[in-house]
């Protein structure tokens, strides 16, 4: 009975097409080197044991097999010890690297949320004093908020539109001013455009006598008008002097903001330390087993006791 013929990698087929068997089959013998196997001999380990308690849902299982596979090629362990030694270095790396990208977000969000939270304190500020200024000093008792100050150009503009077109109304007009600054001490008008107004808006609704030679009440008028345009000038200076010390000022708290506070450092540097014993040791454990394995002398164990 004759025998089928052998194929070699030469060879065709019906079609005239080579055979490509012989050469898969040649091809798929493996790594032949020595290295070669070492780093093959991993390829159907994926993450280790400890790869379901280290990861985070967001976080990337091929880096993290990354960690562990290079430390495989380090320390090539033999046996379930080592392999679970080599594991645990893996983790513990990767547990530092989460530690770092904390330690960035702890700083990120001192630089990042810093200006926020003054911008919302001053806003809360400028809430609290526009609703109990006259019983703080007034509103503008203290212009180092440019919210607050911003605020007060806003009423007293739209003062001025409601003065420019009624003129001296009444006496319980100057509500607005009062809210603004306050009264003194013995509940007087402050001394400011609060003041002035309330003695303008005398004069202009006296009633007038004879071969009197006092202004016209379109002459007050007038002259307030002037007063209110000059004290919008001035508030608007102190903003734009408050915006620019609130600048510096932020400037200065996002570069202190790159060192966490103490809480926050005292906790960070306690678990890096941590991680760094933990490190120790198991490296540690795992060069004196390989040591053992490979009939290698032992260094002796070094045990520190602190007294108290």
């Amino acid at each position: 009975m004759p025998q089928p013929e052998k194929l070699d990698e030469k060879s065709t087929d019906a079609t005239g097409s080579k055979n490509s068997f012989a050469r898969g089959a040649r091809g798929s013998t493996g790594p032949r080197t020595v290295p070669g196997k070492q780093r093959s001999r991993y390829n159907a380990i994926k993450r280790g044991i400890f790869a379901k308690f280290v990861l985070l849902e967001h976080e990337s299982a091929a880096d993290y097999e990354s960690v562990l596979n290079g430390l495989r090629e380090d320390f090539h362990p033999e046996g379930t010890l080592e392999t679970l030694l080599v594991e645990n270095l893996a983790a513990i790396i990767w547990r530092k690297r989460r530690f770092l990208q904390a330690e960035a977000a702890e700083i990120a969000n001192g630089l990042e949320f810093k200006s926020l939270e003054s911008i919302q304190a001053q806003d809360r500020e400028r809430w609290d004093r526009l609703r109990s200024g006259e019983s703080l000093g007034g509103m503008l008792r203290d212009w180092s908020n440019p919210l607050v100050v911003d605020e007060a150009i806003e009423i007293l503009t739209l003062l001025r539109t409601i003065f420019e077109k009624f003129g001296f109304y009444k006496d319980e007009d100057s509500w607005l001013l009062r809210k603004l600054y306050g009264l003194d001490h013995d509940d007087a008008a402050a001394l400011s455009l609060f003041r002035t107004y309330k003695i303008y808006s005398k004069l202009a609704t006296r009633a007038p006598k004879e071969n009197d030679d006092r202004p016209s009440p379109d002459e007050l008028k007038n002259e307030m008008l002037g007063f209110f345009d000059a004290e919008i000038s001035r508030l608007k200076v102190l903003k734009e002097l408050g915006e620019e010390v609130d600048k510096r000022k932020r400037e200065h708290q996002k570069i202190a903001a790159q060192v966490p506070s103490q809480p926050v450092m005292d906790r960070l540097i306690r678990y890096e330390n941590h991680l760094s014993r933990e490190f120790d040791r198991t490296l540690n454990q795992l060069e004196r087993l390989q040591r053992i394995r490979r009939g290698q002398p032992v260094p002796p164990s070094l045990r520190v006791e602190l007294s108290g």
